[in-house]
C-alpha cells in the first residue's frame, strides 16, 4: 500500500520499514527533505492502521490516526499511474475532519465541492471510503481505502 500511495501523493517517497526504526526512518525523511512520515501498520499481511509522525524538531507522533477496513491497491485494479496534482474533497463531517488533517500535513488543498475536472482524493463519510479518481469520468485511478476510524 505505501508505494500505490506514494505513486500517486504528490512529492511522496516509498521507503520500506523492514527492521529499520522509527528513528531510523524518520532521518531518511529527512534527509529527503520531508516534514512528516506515514507509518502503516499490517496484521497478517493487511495493512490495518496509518499513523503519522512528525519528524520537525523533534519527533512526535501526531495525535491522529487512521483505522483500515479493506484496501485495494492500483496494482489489484490493474493500473499504474503517478499524479502531479491532486486536491482533496470531502463529504460529511468525519470525512471533513480527516481531510482537514491531511491538508494540514500534505499541503494538499482542500475544494468545498467536487471539483469538475483534475484528480481527486475523495473521502465520503457514508461510504467510509477514501479513493483516487479522475474528473470529471470519475474514473477510479489509485487506491481504494475503507477508513473504520479515525481521530
Amino acid at each position: 500500500m505505501g508505494r500505490e500511495l506514494a505513486r500517486v501523493i504528490p512529492n511522496a517517497k516509498y521507503l520500506p520499514r523492514g527492521v529499520k526504526t522509527v528513528d531510523k526512518l524518520a532521518l531518511m525523511a529527512e534527509s529527503l527533505g520531508h516534514a512528516w512520515v506515514m507509518v502503516i501498520s499490517s496484521s497478517a499481511g493487511h495493512p490495518k492502521e496509518l499513523r503519522f509522525l512528525d519528524i520537525g524538531k523533534s519527533l512526535r507522533w501526531f495525535d491522529k490516526r487512521v483505522e483500515l477496513g479493506e484496501v485495494k491497491i492500483q496494482r489489484d485494479l490493474g493500473q499504474r499511474v503517478r499524479f502531479e496534482g491532486i486536491k482533496l474533497y470531502a463529504k460529511g463531517k468525519p470525512a471533513q475532519e480527516l481531510a482537514e488533517f491531511l491538508g494540514e500535513i500534505s499541503g494538499l488543498p482542500i475544494s468545498e465541492k467536487l471539483p469538475e475536472a483534475g484528480v481527486v482524493l475523495s473521502i465520503i463519510t457514508n461510504s467510509g471510503l477514501i479513493h483516487f479518481q479522475k474528473r470529471p469520468t470519475s474514473e477510479i485511478t489509485g487506491p481504494v481505502i475503507q477508513v473504520i476510524r479515525f481521530g
